[in-house]
C-alpha cells in the first residue's frame, strides 16, 4: 500500500470513479455525488482552510482516502478530518490514520473531529446502526463497517445522530392540536408558505443559521459568500419542496424547510427559531402545519432527518416513529 499527501484538484475524478465503484447504485448517488464535490471545492478555494488530503493506493489503483482540514475558525489546535473512503481492511486503516495523525501533530494539531467533509454545514457523521434502508438525500453514503474502525482508534467523545420516519401523523396533529397554529396571528405571528427563496430571504435564513447553531458541535460560522454557495438557487429549486418562513410583523424569525425525497415521501429539516422566540410554541405552530400540509399533500411518509440526540423532536409521541438509522462523530485527542 501506497500511502501519500497529495495536491488536491476538482473534479477529483479518481475519487469521483471510487465514489461511483462502492455507491453508484443507490438511487440517490447523484445527489451525493454533487454534494460530495461541493464540500471538496469548499476545501479547495477558501482562505480560512488548509487541506491535507491522503490517498492509499495499490498498483496505481485508488482504493483509501482521507483528508485533515484545519479551517482557521476551529478553536486553536482543532482540526476536521473527513473524506474517509477504505476498504473493509483494518491494515489498510490503520495505516492510513497513522498519516493522518503524523500530518496532524506536524501542523501542530492536538485534536481531530470527524468524519467531517469540510464542515457540519456540509457531509458529516458515519453510520453506527442502520436498518439497511435505502439511503435519503441529504444523506452521507459511507459503510458501516466504518463506525468500528474508527471506535478502534479510542475516541475521547462520541457525538450521536438518527434518523426516525412516521407513516402516520394524527397522533402529531392531535398532540399539538390546531390552537398551536391558529393563535399566531393573534399573537403576532404567522407563516408563510413558499417554493423558492429569494436572495433576501435568504440572506435572512443565514443570518437566523448562524444565530441559533452557533454552539453545535464544531461549529464554524460561514461567511454570506460560503452560505450562498452552499444554498445555491440552483440546488434549492431542484430539491426544495416547501420552506415554511415564520414571522413576527415584517420580520422573519425561524424557518423549516421539507425535502421531496420521492412523490410519497418527504423529507422534514430542521425547525429553526431565533432563541428569544423560542418556548413559545412556535415550533410546534410549524410542525403542526407541515404534518397538516403533507397530510393533505398525500405524502405517506415523512423522515425527520439527522437529529441530534436529545433534540426536542424526541417529545413527539414514539408510537408509530421508527428510528431507522443512528450516525455518529468523533473527538480524538492525539
Amino acid at each position: 500500500m501506497d500511502i501519500k499527501t497529495y495536491n488536491p484538484t476538482s473534479p477529483n475524478l479518481e475519487l469521483n470513479k471510487l465514489l461511483r465503484e462502492k455507491y453508484g447504485n443507490n438511487k440517490n448517488f447523484d445527489y451525493f455525488l454533487a454534494d460530495f464535490n461541493k464540500s471538496f471545492d469548499f476545501c479547495l478555494d477558501n482562505e480560512n482552510i488548509r487541506f491535507f488530503p491522503i490517498t492509499g493506493t495499490e498498483n496505481g489503483r485508488l482504493c483509501a482516502h482521507i483528508a485533515l482540514i484545519i479551517d482557521k475558525r476551529l478553536p486553536t489546535g482543532e482540526a476536521f478530518f473527513g473524506f474517509l473512503e477504505i476498504p473493509k481492511d483494518v491494515s489498510i486503516f490503520n495505516s492510513l490514520w497513522e498519516s493522518l495523525i503524523k500530518e496532524a501533530r506536524s501542523q501542530g494539531i492536538s485534536v481531530l473531529k470527524g468524519p467531517v467533509n469540510g464542515s457540519i454545514w456540509h457531509q458529516y457523521r458515519c453510520i453506527k446502526e442502520s436498518d439497511n434502508s435505502d439511503f435519503f438525500k441529504t444523506e452521507l453514503l459511507c459503510e458501516s463497517y466504518y463506525y468500528d474502525l474508527l471506535i478502534s482508534k479510542n475516541p475521547n467523545a462520541e457525538i450521536e445522530y438518527y434518523s426516525a420516519s412516521r407513516e402516520k401523523y394524527d397522533i402529531v396533529l392531535q398532540m399539538i392540536s390546531q390552537d398551536a397554529y391558529t393563535k399566531l396571528e393573534a399573537v403576532g405571528f404567522s407563516i408563510k408558505v413558499a417554493t423558492q427563496v429569494g436572495l433576501e430571504d435568504l440572506t435572512k435564513i443565514a443570518e437566523i443559521s448562524k444565530t441559533v447553531f452557533k454552539n453545535s458541535w464544531s461549529y464554524t460560522e460561514l461567511n454570506g459568500r460560503e452560505f450562498l454557495l452552499l444554498y445555491s438557487h440552483e440546488k434549492l429549486s431542484a430539491h426544495l419542496n416547501t420552506i415554511y418562513l415564520l414571522y413576527r410583523g415584517e420580520e422573519i424569525i425561524g424557518f423549516c424547510s421539507t425535502f421531496k425525497e420521492d412523490d410519497t415521501t418527504l423529507i422534514l429539516k430542521t425547525i429553526c427559531i431565533l432563541p428569544p422566540y423560542q418556548g413559545m410554541g412556535l415550533g410546534n405552530a410549524l410542525a403542526y402545519k407541515i404534518h397538516l400540509d403533507a397530510k393533505r399533500d398525500g405524502f405517506k411518509k415523512i423522515i425527520y432527518a439527522l437529529i441530534r440526540e436529545g433534540n426536542n423532536i424526541k417529545k413527539f409521541p414514539q408510537e408509530e416513529a421508527v428510528i431507522f438509522r443512528r450516525y455518529a462523530a468523533f473527538e480524538f485527542k492525539i
